[in-house]
């Protein structure tokens, strides 16, 4: 993991500088994630003041399932995996590209209240699958933007957008259509090929598919 240096170089130099600095590297690649869009100068002056690049090689695993969520990671190139692991070994993937993001539960623990010490545990495993690129904020430094500009952030339609680009969000609903649609095909094809032992082996599949919409619990967030 790199892209560091540029920061340490440029840490010290008078503020003006460094934001003009900033502003140059990183903008251009702000303005470009939908989470981002139209933003006020003010907001994107402290954005680009606080944001960090990272490069990622490939195969090397960003987060674990279960460990702490210390920052909102931006993805600009590359693709990064995600492995959620449901009950009964149960496997769900997904694949996040540019303009993609993780950690969006730091969304929510940045607009709790009252506030919480605790850092939010990752939701899912995060894998690049080939050299990625991206720009970070670290938790304290998205605390901060979140609540000095809370009445961007708590706007209904900024918020559905928020939630339109959850990587949680996304994979919790293509479970359960993809589930849902499994059960209707089988239910047609039953309805037409009626047979005692693949009914009972259907049974037991539908218990299996339905334990796992129940046990993969909806995702929350700031929307409630």
């Amino acid at each position: 993991m790199g892209g560091q240096d540029e920061m340490e170089l440029i840490k010290d130099l008078p503020q003006g500088l460094r934001l003009d600095i900033k502003h140059y590297l990183f903008l251009d690649m702000i303005e470009k994630v939908p989470l981002f869009y139209n933003l006020d100068d003010v907001i994107l002056d402290n954005i680009c003041d606080r944001v960090k690049p990272l490069v990622y090689s490939k195969d090397e695993k960003i987060i674990k399932e279960g460990d702490p969520m210390q920052r909102m990671i931006f993805i600009v190139h590359g693709q990064i995996k995600k492995s959620q692991d449901f009950k009964k070994g149960t496997l769900a993937t997904s694949i996040l590209e540019f303009g993609s993001f993780l950690g969006d539960e730091l969304i929510s623990w940045c607009l709790h209240a009252p506030f919480l010490d605790c850092l939010p545990a990752s939701s899912a495993t995060f894998t690049c699958t080939e050299n990625a690129e991206a720009f970070v904020l670290d938790a304290v430094d998205l605390r901060y933007i979140m609540n000095q500009f809370r009445y961007y952030f708590s706007n209904k339609g900024i918020k559905w957008m928020m939630r339109y680009h959850s990587s949680n969000w996304r994979t919790w609903v293509a479970v359960n259509i993809q589930l849902a649609w499994r059960h209707y095909m089988r239910r047609t094809r039953h309805s037409v090929n009626y047979v005692t032992k693949n009914r009972c082996d259907n049974s037991e599949l539908m218990l299996r598919e339905y334990a796992m919409i129940f046990m993969s619990l909806r995702t929350r967030d700031h929307l409630e």
